[in-house]
């Protein structure tokens, strides 16, 4: 088999693989947003059908000479393409067919659970679906880690080469620098906006109109909604991202808009032609969370974001708005105040969240704590993180869809993001000039070029450490975070 002939069987075998994955996200993306709720059985046996499908073709031993042949190819593409199949084939090798199908249908059916149980905040029907959820979870987990600590194999999926003894001292650092800033900042900045009604529809289409500012290719993709914010990319020329609406305050959609618009925009910059292979993606969460955090933070955070977008808020609101300038939109968004929920939070507490939900869940696969302990442990550590203590489940542990999704090591991917996300501003501004200025003279297209040529077009040929040196000139620090925090959040700046 010549080279030529191992990548067109190469890329046949993964063709059929973002085929299924793409099968498996458009029943998912129709689950969240407009699935009837009795349908939520039906959808996990589904989804289990796929992931079954998928895990039975990933481990197909008739393309062992092709990835073979091409791990040897000077293309970049073909030898990252032979690496993740190699890596993700011992992975399936090591968790049975039957636990897959059985992790996807039970996650499923939890989140169809939470979803009607975290608005009742009804705590023991969700852990009723989280407790089986979990034994899945923690068999898998022990299943992946082969001997070594199960944790560590979670947080590999989503961040690979990364352990939980490399994320606790970089997590405990930042709180300990980050707690005296909430310490001198908690109550800075402006009032919340006046509580409109700031109409529904209306901020939707607002939604559509700021995605298409800052580059999203709607005929590639579409804006919707869904109770948590999510982005799915569901195959070539078909990425989607949804917001969420709160007819008190207008600042909750736009934000959640910027932070997913940054991952549709990452889906949307690989080029199409590599989106069927498996280095066709982000080499990991926290470079895609990088994405996010450099729209929602360093752009829709500034001041020259809120001088091009105001005018639009005023006239899409014109009796909400009267009187609204910039500046008091800028105020209320960068207040700083100890709140319970995570994706509500502003900069400067956002990680004291990440480091608590690590932290629990980490006792969670490894048996430190059980499911039921879950809820009043979440409510201790927000406590003695934050110094307050949620008024409702909704508020505490049962605030994010993660655990319910059967989703465990994801959360440190978030603060990796918000590190990179500062480095990756650092460099935008040293190469295209600074934020504001480009914002104001230009619009969001050089920022979006940069982050095209830095990161999108590489897709997975580097892992994440690499593609963030090449793109920053430096390794991962917390420096620039803080820096930006700082900068951001003094109190003459909120104030």
């Amino acid at each position: 088999m010549n080279r030529e002939q191992a990548w067109q069987a190469a890329t046949a075998w993964m063709g059929t693989l973002a085929d299924l994955d793409g099968a498996a996200a458009v029943l998912e993306w129709d689950r969240e947003t407009i699935m009837p709720p009795g349908a939520a059985d039906a959808r996990g046996a589904q989804l289990a059908t796929l992931a079954g499908l998928r895990h039975r073709h990933l481990l197909d031993e008739g393309v062992e000479e092709a990835l073979a042949v091409i791990a040897e190819s000077d293309d970049p593409w073909q030898v990252a393409s032979a690496r993740i199949a190699a890596r993700d084939r011992d992975r399936a090798r090591r968790v049975p067919e039957s636990l897959v199908r059985a992790l996807t249908e039970q996650s499923s059916r939890t989140v169809a659970v939470w979803t009607e149980a975290r608005g009742r905040g009804d705590v023991a029907a969700w852990l009723a679906e989280l407790e089986p959820l979990v034994a899945l979870t923690r068999e898998q987990a022990a299943a992946l880690a082969d001997g070594g600590d199960p944790y560590d194999a979670l947080i590999d999926l989503y961040e690979p080469g990364t352990t939980y003894a490399m994320l606790e001292p970089v997590l405990s650092d930042l709180a300990q620098r980050v707690r005296p800033l909430v310490d001198a900042l908690a109550g800075a900045g402006g009032p919340p906006l006046p509580n409109g009604p700031w109409d529904d529809a209306t901020q939707m289409a607002l939604a559509a109109d700021i995605a298409r500012d800052i580059g999203f290719d709607e005929r590639r993709g579409l804006v919707g909604r869904t109770a948590h914010p999510v982005t799915m990319g569901l195959g070539p020329g078909d990425t989607r991202l949804s917001t969420r609406v709160d007819t008190a305050d207008p600042l909750s959609s736009i934000m959640a808009l910027l932070h997913e618009g940054g991952h549709a925009l990452y889906d949307q910059g690989i080029p199409d032609d590599r989106r069927r292979t498996l280095a066709g993606d982000a080499p990991s969460l926290g470079a895609h969370e990088s994405q996010s955090r450099f729209w929602e933070n360093h752009v829709g955070r500034s001041a020259a974001f809120w001088e091009r977008l105001a005018p639009s808020v005023a006239a899409a609101f014109p009796d909400a708005a009267a009187g609204l300038t910039p500046a008091d939109y800028l105020r209320a968004l960068n207040r700083v105040e100890r709140q319970p929920i995570r994706v509500e939070s502003d900069e400067v507490t956002y990680d004291l969240h990440i480091v608590l939900r690590t932290r629990l869940e980490r006792q969670i696969i490894t048996g430190g704590m059980e499911p039921a302990d879950l809820p009043a442990a979440f409510d201790e550590g927000l406590a003695e993180l934050l110094g307050i203590t949620p008024a409702t489940p909704a508020e505490g542990a049962m605030q994010d869809i993660h655990w319910a999704a059967g989703i465990f090591g994801y959360f440190p991917t978030y603060t990796l993001g918000n590190l990179y996300a500062a480095q990756l501003a650092d460099a935008a501004e040293a190469t295209v000039g600074p934020i504001a200025e480009v914002l104001a003279s230009d619009g969001t297209a050089p920022l979006l070029a940069f982050l095209r040529d830095r990161v999108h077009r590489h897709g997975r040929t580097m892992e994440t450490p690499e593609l963030m040196r090449q793109a920053t000139g430096e390794d991962l620090t917390a420096g620039p975070f803080v820096a930006h925090l700082e900068r951001t959040y003094s109190t003459a700046s909120v104030s």
